[in-house]
């Protein structure tokens, strides 16, 4: 599940249109997998890492047991995961073996997690389509607008966060008519957040 600024690839496509590219300018991509052993025989130890050095060799960890890894052109891939209910509890972080991705644990991230899948293929800039599974505009845009106001976000991330969510929340009133803010749309959300 892809969580980020990649994320609206998905909404632009479903609404035919497409975001201003200031709007879009990212140099990372967030992404969710279930961290679960994985049981295929293509499937070695070294995890989400191995997975993405498949597509680019170039990829490689930022730093010993960090959630983040870079290519060659600086593209990034963060693995994330949910902060635990109980911060004494110790889940599993990595897919893989030790020299994999460790997630970075982020706080509220349930509320995209526990939204409605939206699921859309998109083109490539290589022409080629892919399947992408995002969450629900709706929770996209309100959490967006959350992070925005979050006094310990970075001012740039809190601008971007604001300009983003903004945009999806005027796709969905203006391409997306399927899809209404009111709160039973977004009870994953506390009702003071909506």
């Amino acid at each position: 599940m892809m969580i980020g600024t990649n994320a609206m690839y998905a909404y632009e496509a479903s609404a035919g249109v497409f975001f201003d590219i200031s709007t879009m300018a990212t140099k990372d991509m967030d992404i969710r997998p279930k961290l679960i052993h994985v049981a295929d025989k293509d499937m070695d130890n070294t995890g989400l890492l191995g997975i993405i050095k498949k597509a680019d060799r170039s990829f490689e960890s930022i730093s010993p047991s960090g959630f983040r890894a870079v290519n060659r052109d600086g593209f990034m891939v963060d693995l994330i995961k949910l902060e635990p209910k109980q911060l004494l509890n110790k889940e599993t972080r990595r897919m893989g073996g030790p020299d994999d991705l460790e997630a970075a644990e982020i706080r509220n991230l349930q509320w995209l997690i526990s939204s409605p899948k939206f699921f859309q293929v998109v083109i490539g800039e290589d022409g080629y389509p892919a399947s992408l599974v995002v969450p629900d505009p709706l929770a996209f845009a309100l959490h967006k607008l959350w992070l925005s106001e979050q006094s310990d976000r970075e001012p740039v991330k809190k601008q971007r966060d604001h300009d983003q969510g903004l945009a999806v929340a005027q796709l969905i009133i203006q391409y997306l008519p399927q899809y209404q803010f009111n709160i039973p749309e977004l009870r994953m959300f506390p009702k003071d957040v909506v």
